[in-house]
């Protein structure tokens, strides 16, 4: 806000006041900080063990062993970049209009049996319920749809770090298909809650720190959900769990 006096031939007739709403400006100016600190951190961590793992190969003699080790360390640090790099692709097209959609209708059961498959077979502290009627099925990407409940279920066991059971249930409420994906995690709270779905996003405690993350997955759920129709909601309390709900469209 500024103020200009009114002056006409050396008199002063009035004052005149602008005023300026600048909410987008500065929401698009910490976005933008957010990004610079965000990727810069989930850079620097991944290729600063690369680097230091790859020196080791090259200029000392390690056994085969610690070798193995090494090249699984750097598999793994490189495979976080490719996810991170993956995940900024993906916020991009989306935002610009430019993600591609190839709509089909499936057996949701089928979709969600398959994911479920992989992610049981990558954890032997977690249990998990399935219930789904078989008959359900569901239009949209196929691949995006992956992409969303793989993205909730990798969260439910990343986020259970003790183990527990994550259950995954499938009902159907007069044109709306519930998703619901329930885990026994160290939840959060209600406060952060209600910002899990924004872009860089992070809840700011210790054990979530130290699980990382770029804060854009859930964010890329929601862009995907809603472009099929659909909704996705949280429902969390701190150390007891939290629950995703994806609704979409029924097919008849």
């Amino acid at each position: 806000m500024y103020a200009e006096p009114i002056e006409l031939q050396d008199e002063r007739f009035g004052v005149m006041f602008v005023s300026r709403d600048i909410t987008k400006e500065i929401e698009i100016d910490r976005l933008k900080t957010e990004l610079v600190a965000t990727v810069s951190h989930e850079l620097r961590t991944p290729l600063t063990s690369i680097l230091g793992f790859t020196e080791l190969l090259e200029h000392r003699h390690v056994d085969e062993e610690k070798q193995m080790r090494y090249l699984s360390m750097i598999h793994n640090e490189t495979t976080r970049l490719e996810r991170l790099v993956s995940n900024l692709l993906d916020v991009q097209k989306i935002e610009s209009g430019h993600a591609q959609q190839d709509f089909k209708v499936e057996s949701l059961f089928e979709l969600l049996s398959d994911i479920l498959e992989i992610h049981a077979g990558s954890t032997e502290l977690h249990a998990f319920h399935f219930d789904c009627d078989e008959t359900i099925r569901v239009s949209g990407d196929p691949a995006q749809l992956r992409q969303v409940f793989s993205n909730i279920l990798n969260n439910a066991i990343k986020y259970s770090p003790d183990g527990g059971n994550i259950a995954v249930n499938v009902s159907c409420d007069d044109d709306v298909i519930r998703i619901a994906i329930e885990d026994e995690g160290m939840g959060v709270a209600p406060a952060d809650a209600e910002r899990l779905f924004e872009k860089f996003y992070r809840v700011q405690n210790e054990q979530s720190r130290n699980i990382g993350g770029t804060g854009l997955g859930l964010a890329i759920c929601k862009e995907i959900i809603e472009s099929h129709g659909g909704t996705i909601s949280v429902c969390s309390e701190l150390g007891n769990g939290t629950t995703m709900t994806v609704e979409l469209p029924i097919v008849a």
